[in-house]
């Protein structure tokens, strides 16, 4: 598995701008953008940013 860093800007319940940057595990980048969609469904979700940076198994 991958370690995705997702940065994002999300309007919050109050209309407020928010800046986030999640860190998840998984297969590919746009299914950990969609996971981030998900987690955050009712914010207005604006994906800046999304990279792979690969695991470390040691």
């Amino acid at each position: 598995m991958n370690r995705y860093t997702v940065n994002f800007i999300c309007k919050d319940s109050n209309g407020a701008s928010v800046a986030r940057s999640e860190e998840i595990f998984w297969i590919e980048v746009n299914e950990a953008i969609e996971m981030i969609k998900l987690k955050w469904l009712s914010w207005d979700v604006k994906i800046i940013w999304a990279g792979i940076r690969l695991t470390d198994d040691t």
